[in-house]
């Protein structure tokens, strides 16, 4: 009877394991379709130069509209994720990085842990930032495998030394 209970609890766990690798299956090929219809020309980069002039993000105000944005417009955060994929970097700490840099500067995420747990810090991982940075990290070939537990890892730790490069470039 134990054996068919733990049987049962496996049977479970399998499945959910298949169900979240079809999801991440069907979102991979909905991104390959989509890039496939628009080959990157000189011509489409001009799409992205709105969301280039709203980056990095500097103050609350300006994270409001880019968290609005995308909520009304689909296509708007499809764009942005595309663009932030584009920047790249040679692994996944470079690429996070990278990225970062483009979404937010270091005077801001000062305000910011990943969490939001220490002391009087904003929550990183509730803001639409969060969301474009793992999207755009998945996004890119090279690193679609990556656990969401690396980007975070990663990004945490960008976010606590903030206060350091805050400093070094003034």
């Amino acid at each position: 009877m134990r054996q068919l209970v733990t049987l049962n609890a496996r049977s479970k766990e399998h499945s959910e394991y298949l169900h979240t690798i079809l999801m991440i299956l069907n979102d991979i090929q909905e991104k390959q379709k989509s890039s496939d219809n628009q080959p990157a020309t000189p011509s489409s980069m001009l799409e992205f130069e709105p969301i280039y002039e709203t980056l990095p993000v500097t103050n609350e105000e300006s994270l409001n509209l880019l968290q609005q944005a995308p909520t009304n417009d689909q296509t708007m955060f499809n764009k942005t994720v595309k663009m932030l994929s584009l920047i790249g970097g040679s692994d996944i700490k470079e690429s996070v990085r990278r990225i970062l840099r483009k979404l937010i500067s270091n005077d801001y995420a000062k305000q910011f842990s990943y969490t939001g747990h220490k002391s009087s810090k904003h929550a990183f991982n509730k803001t639409i930032l969060s969301s474009l940075l793992i999207k755009a990290i998945h996004s890119t070939s090279n690193l679609a495998d990556k656990s969401v537990k690396e980007v975070e890892t990663i990004t945490s730790i960008w976010l606590s030394n903030a206060s350091e490069r805050a400093k070094n470039n003034n």
